[in-house]
């Protein structure tokens, strides 16, 4: 693992491709959901596949063929992995104009795919000049000719044949477009996804969920991202609470939410008597940023919480028991 400061140089020159606050975009608690059974190596057709060969920053590059023509992704092995022992696997989507290798950066989930052994794996998404992503096809400013959630369902295959990936334990999340692509395959794939943690975008759509089973959901998003309005607007799924909201209904939350104040910027919203643990965290002031992140030149997020620590400990919430 690089050292901080580089690594924090290396976000910074990173993110310079990445969509500022100005800029368009397309944009906790434990879960009650855990299973009591366990992934054996025998139900995971990738076990016992040699690792591939990996580069000096622990990366394995791939493509395959799927909605869109060639799909490229990356996948991150920590030095934890075991081929023979089934891991966790979280895919994290970038943001309009980013990039896989930024958002790996970004979003640094890096030390706790290396303490769990779980593998993460990044896609990029199609478009010109600005990549995103495209679960509604060309809707909500996605690119014509492209279903992303069919490539989400060819990725899931592709990796779960290449890998010991445990499909008991997958997260899915992103930024902006592509907290909006992790909600959309959420409730597409929710019988396969089993936490979904979007950041400065979100979605619940009727076409999309209106049959999906519940899945543990945690979302961030600033009451000042230009970006994607907070309260609904163009390049919104819908105003934040009325979206979570959806959420915590589909994942069969009783009474009204609990909100407790984080620090002095963050509002901490769960909804109680879930079948899946339903969060939110509004970011007063905050931008279109990721929580916990250090300042750059997108804004300064909020150091109130570390919105990838939140996503993991609930992802961890959801594994099976003996997982």
């Amino acid at each position: 693992m690089a050292p901080r400061a580089a690594r924090w140089a290396a976000v910074l020159l990173a993110l310079a491709l990445v969509v500022a606050c100005s800029d368009d975009d397309s944009g906790g608690s434990t879960s009650s959901t855990s299973s009591t059974t366990t992934t054996t190596v025998a139900t995971v057709a990738g076990c016992g596949t040699p690792v591939p060969k990996v580069d000096d920053r622990h990366l394995v590059h791939g493509s395959l063929e799927s909605s869109g023509g060639t799909r490229e992704y990356i996948v991150y092995v920590p030095d934890s992995y075991d081929p023979d022992a089934p891991a966790p696997v979280a895919y994290v989507f970038h943001g309009s104009g980013s990039n896989k290798e930024q958002q790996l950066v970004y979003s640094n989930f890096m030390p706790y795919a290396e303490a769990d052994g779980a593998l993460l794996v990044l896609p990029d998404g199609k478009g010109e000049p600005r990549r995103r992503w495209s679960p509604l096809g060309p809707a909500f400013a996605g690119v014509e000719g492209v279903n992303d959630n069919q490539f989400f369902t060819d990725l899931l295959a592709e990796v779960e044949s290449s890998w010991c990936a445990d499909p008991a334990r997958v997260l899915v999340s992103g930024m902006s477009s592509g907290g909006f692509m992790s909600a959309a395959v959420a409730c597409t794939h929710s019988s396969q996804v089993t936490t979904v943690g979007p950041v400065a975008a979100t979605v619940w759509a009727e076409p999309l969920c209106g049959k999906a089973e519940p899945v543990p959901y945690v979302y961030f998003h600033g009451t000042a991202d230009p970006v994607v309005p907070y309260d609904g607007g163009p390049n919104s799924g819908g105003p934040v609470l009325e979206t979570s909201q959806r959420w915590a209904d589909q994942n069969g939350c009783e009474g009204e939410p609990v909100d407790e104040r984080i620090g002095t910027e963050v509002v901490h919203r769960h909804w109680v008597g879930c079948e899946a643990s339903t969060d939110l965290y509004t970011v007063e002031g905050g931008c279109h940023t990721w929580p916990g992140a250090m300042d750059t030149f997108l804004g300064s997020p909020t150091q109130d919480i570390d919105a990838t620590a939140i996503i993991w400990e609930m992802f961890k919430a959801s594994w099976p028991d003996d997982g």
